[in-house]
């Protein structure tokens, strides 16, 4: 997402995106390529990955930031409220972990949604991150003020973003480590 033509926000699955962009729209910022119906390379281009953002932008030089999310909370929200995978298809995933990487890189390789690609396929060394558990407060409005100019004093509702417990997934421990194992360059890179 292009915010005031001067930052580019990477968009990475299930880590506020839209709490984000609301927030920028409540407080008059300008908004661009926020559209699920835009596709790129086969891909929504709200959730384009490193580099496919950048040559969809034309290698334009924006200051960029993400959020990022502690993987094994990522992977629920995401399994809680895809259309990508079934309560049978979880199940059957978490057979062993061989079938469970297979799984999710058919889903990576297969669909136009990057929700279950890592993390630390969608940054790059420039990118600066801000993590999700360290919430959405003043200390966030002032990192995005100090960072990228970007004045925030009204946030969203986070409560129209909160999952529903509709679709609770409780894990096993053994189920938690093949989250974990797939993962396991966000855990590295991103400090989890």
């Amino acid at each position: 997402m292009i915010i005031n033509n001067k930052v580019y926000f990477i968009h990475i699955p299930r880590t506020a995106g839209g709490f984000l962009q609301d927030s920028l729209l409540l407080n008059n910022h300008e908004v661009k390529l926020f559209n699920f119906n835009i596709t790129f390379k086969g891909k929504e281009v709200p959730h384009l990955t490193y580099p496919e953002y950048c040559q969809f932008i034309n290698h334009r030089a924006f200051k960029k930031f993400c959020i990022v999310r502690d993987p094994v909370d990522r992977f629920l929200s995401m399994a809680k409220d895809t259309w990508i995978l079934d309560e049978e298809q979880l199940d059957k995933m978490f057979k062993d972990q061989s079938y469970f990487d297979q799984v999710i890189n058919d889903i990576c390789l297969n669909k136009d949604s990057n929700w279950f690609v890592p993390q630390n396929n969608f940054i790059d060394y420039k990118t600066k991150v801000w993590r999700f558990e360290d919430k959405f407060n003043v200390e966030f409005t002032d990192w995005l003020l100090h960072n990228f100019n970007i004045k925030i004093t009204n946030v969203a509702d986070k409560t129209n973003y909160l999952n529903s417990n509709i679709n609770k997934i409780t894990l096993n421990n053994k189920q938690l480590g093949y989250i974990k194992d797939y993962y396991y360059k966000d855990y590295k890179i991103l400090n989890y």
